[in-house]
């Protein structure tokens, strides 16, 4: 290394130090994943974090200003798994029906994942702070139901509408699936695999064309 230059990139201390950087945010990210999933957001520290973690809690403010970057952060992750699973997914079959089953299905394979998201309320600390909805790159991603909306009417499928207002209704419809199975297991739900069909399906068929007999055509 020259002096006054840093690291000189060639040498394979720049790469070990990448990684093992990575690695270290990568346990503090699961450490705080548990914490916030047991403990809930207010009775989570950056202390307990760095406890949970194994490291001091400068090796934390090293990579996250506070524990909210953090829980963003780890929101972050999770739902650039689910745009891509959604992606995917219907890139192989562009059905509404299935694109909806998978997104529930998603969250019911990830349930602390769903709870660490849903089940905590993002509050700004101070006034020009965002919210997490307001500035992730991965949300935008969900738009893939609004094309799945729109290629399914363009099919007569379902009727004509804003496709960001029915989003928002199989949104809330599905995640109310997501909470029941996930948070009231007790619950006599019956076969989850038929209700989330069931269910999806209703969705779908409510939003289908009226013929002038008042009938259903899907």
């Amino acid at each position: 290394m020259t002096r006054g230059m840093g690291v000189d990139k060639t040498s394979p201390q720049g790469p070990r130090r990448r990684r093992k950087a990575e690695e270290s945010r990568e346990v503090i990210l699961r450490a705080a994943r548990d914490l916030f999933v047991s403990e809930g957001y207010a009775g989570v520290s950056m202390r307990k974090v760095a406890e949970r973690a194994g490291c001091a809690p400068a090796t934390i403010y090293s990579f996250f200003s506070g524990k909210r970057q953090i829980l963003h952060r780890i929101w972050e992750e999770v739902f650039e798994d689910l745009v891509n699973e959604l992606d995917s997914g219907y890139a192989r079959e562009a059905d509404l029906e299935t694109l909806c089953l998978t997104y529930i299905d998603f969250w019911l394979a990830r349930p602390d994942d769903y709870r660490a998201i849903f089940m905590m309320e993002d509050r700004p600390q101070v006034s020009d702070e965002g919210y997490f909805v307001d500035n992730s790159p991965s949300l935008p991603g969900l738009d893939i139901f609004c094309t799945a909306l729109t290629e399914a009417q363009e099919r007569g499928e379902i009727e004509p509408g804003d496709p960001l207002e029915m989003r928002s209704v199989l949104l809330c419809s599905m995640h109310g699936v997501a909470l029941g199975l996930i948070t009231i297991p007790e619950y006599a739900w019956g076969d989850a695999t038929r209700l989330k069909s069931n269910t999806v399906r209703a969705l779908v068929r409510g939003m289908g064309r009226t013929d002038r007999d008042g009938s259903r055509t899907s």
